[in-house]
């Protein structure tokens, strides 16, 4: 079971203004049917979306999270293709948020582990995405490599930003979690071990040109 508590204090000790969480639990008896956004949201002091990608057993929610440092509106919750009925429901949350005042339009996803359909839902997130005012933020867990993430995004304007490998996380060997944008700037990129998670956190700042 996570624990909320250490939770809590990672995501604060980020100190973002934008935070994308995966595999996060609202009311499943498996981590004590606890609101998991909801925790972080509390102990970070930013607002939080919830989006649901599935149920589990009827009674919880699992899925993705974005928070924000500002307001979040314009929620989508969209659902991702999927070519077997067996394979996991994925979904993306789509959202303006408010930076330091500034509007930006986010994903923030989860996708699948199965090929090809991955390669369907990152083309229909990015597709969703771009539909939307810049500047553009994608990021997640894509479970896709740069050099099959990077053609995608490129193609619809976006530029993928560099990282370290992320997974796993104690000796991380690959990226998979990344970071691609529009309108804006990286200042600095790093990855940062913690915790709560299988991966390492990839933290990005970055800037809207002058």
């Amino acid at each position: 079971m996570v624990d909320l508590e250490q939770l809590g204090r990672c995501a604060a000790g980020f100190d973002a203004d934008l935070l994308a969480l995966q595999e996060v639990d609202v009311g499943v008896p498996r981590s004590g049917r606890a609101d998991q956004p909801a925790a972080v949201a509390a102990a970070t002091g930013m607002e939080v979306v919830f989006g649901r990608a599935h149920r589990v057993r009827g009674v919880g929610k699992y899925g993705n999270a974005l928070l924000a440092r500002g307001p979040i509106s314009e929620v989508e919750v969209l659902r991702l293709p999927k070519s077997a009925h067996r394979h996991e429901p994925r979904a993306a949350i789509l959202a303006t948020v408010h930076v330091d005042g500034s509007p930006v339009s986010v994903a923030a996803t989860h996708l699948s582990i199965h090929r090809p359909e991955v390669h369907d839902q990152l083309a229909t997130v990015v597709a969703a995405l771009v539909r939307r005012p810049p500047p553009l933020v994608l990021l997640g867990d894509l479970n896709l490599l740069p050099e099959e993430v990077a053609p995608v995004v490129e193609a619809a304007g976006l530029t993928l930003v560099d990282g370290e490998p992320t997974f796993p996380a104690p000796d991380p060997r690959i990226r998979i979690d990344h970071v691609a944008i529009a309108g804006l700037t990286p200042c600095e990129t790093k990855v940062v071990a913690t915790p709560c998670s299988d991966h390492r956190a990839l933290m990005v700042d970055l800037e809207q040109p002058h």
